[in-house]
Parts: C-alpha cells; sequence; structure tokens
C-alpha cells in the first residue's frame, strides 16, 4: 500500500465537511496542486487561507488551527531527534 503524502488529521477533517478535495481546492480559489500542498505541509498554511477553509468546509477555525499547531508540533519532536 502507497504511503499517504498528505497530512492525514487534516484530511480527516476536512473529509468529514463531505466536500471532495477538488471542490474545497476550487471553492477556496487555489488549484487543486497549491491544495494538495497545503495538505502534505499544513504548516504553510497562513491565517487567511486557513479561514477560507473553515468557511468553505463548515469546520470550525480553531479545530483547523489545532491540526496546524499538531504538525508543527511533530515536526519539531523529528528536528531535536536528529
Amino acid at each position: 500500500m502507497a504511503e499517504k503524502k498528505t497530512y492525514e488529521p487534516l484530511d480527516e477533517l476536512l473529509d468529514s465537511s463531505g466536500l471532495r478535495m477538488e471542490v474545497i481546492a476550487e471553492r477556496m480559489g487555489i488549484s487543486y496542486d497549491v491544495f494538495y500542498r497545503l495538505r502534505k505541509y499544513p504548516n504553510t498554511i497562513s491565517a487567511i487561507r486557513l479561514g477560507k477553509m473553515a468557511k468553505v468546509t463548515g469546520v470550525d477555525f480553531l479545530q483547523l488551527m489545532e491540526v496546524v499547531k499538531k504538525f508543527e508540533s511533530e515536526l519539531d519532536k523529528l528536528k531535536s531527534a536528529s
């Protein structure tokens, strides 16, 4: 089975909206490629884009923010382990 490239906790939140990823990207006004990169590296999502994502999906902004913080925390752990 292929390794998942995007950040799973973020994908799970977005999936809970019931919208396909392509639709979310389109409604946010960004290309699917950009949206994919944001899902791969959530720490690069600006507050403005996070707000748009929340509005488009109906997922609470603070829930999305927590996922971004969790991703950054996991990155920090990886950096300190090496």
